[in-house]
């Protein structure tokens, strides 16, 4: 008797389970402010100069043992970067917030630019220990996700379109150099 009674307790939790999905949908994705797009650039800043940072510091004592950074670090920029570009939606920005947000993608892209720079300085060591590799993949990983967010951007601030774009292609450019040098 009792293992049925378990049953049939067991059979009123899944159905109670089922049906709460049933009844309440998959919840949307909220539209995405201003402030959600100049916090996520910001954080996405920080992360890029504090991985330049690192980056920075390495030398040929260090590099066996730390060079992994590298294409770690640009890994989790690339995870954040696109999740926040998965949930990017909504009406286009307003000229003011579209100003304000390519005055951030400006600081980003002055700020990643100088972390591929670093990168790219690094390269020697990177073949030295055999690490261009991860980092040739890390390098096509970010720029794909970044040209994502880049496009999905635009379409929030079409008043602002020209000087972000201008933003994205001298970034493309400097992503550019980092691949030629980690190719080969």
């Amino acid at each position: 008797m009792k293992f049925f009674s378990n049953i049939l307790a067991v059979a009123s939790v899944v159905l109670v389970g089922v049906l709460s999905v049933v009844a309440h949908p998959a919840p949307r994705a909220a539209k995405t402010s201003p402030q959600d797009v100049e916090n996520a650039i910001q954080m996405v800043t920080t992360m890029s100069s504090t991985l330049q940072t690192s980056v920075a510091k390495l030398d040929i004592l260090t590099f066996p043992l730390q060079g992994g950074i590298i294409a770690s670090g640009l890994g989790n920029i690339t995870n954040t970067v696109g999740q926040f570009t998965a949930n990017l939606s909504g009406p286009p920005f307003s000229d003011n917030d579209a100003l304000v947000i390519v005055d951030v993608l400006t600081t980003f892209v002055r700020v990643h630019q100088l972390l591929l720079s670093t990168i790219i300085g690094k390269h020697s060591l990177a073949s030295m220990f055999f690490l261009t590799a991860p980092i040739a993949d890390a390098l096509r990983a970010i720029e794909s996700v970044v040209d994502a967010f880049a496009f999905a951007l635009i379409d929030l601030i079409p008043t602002q379109s020209g000087p972000a774009n201008a933003q994205i292609n001298a970034l493309s450019g400097t992503f550019t150099q980092a691949n030629n040098a980690y190719a080969s």
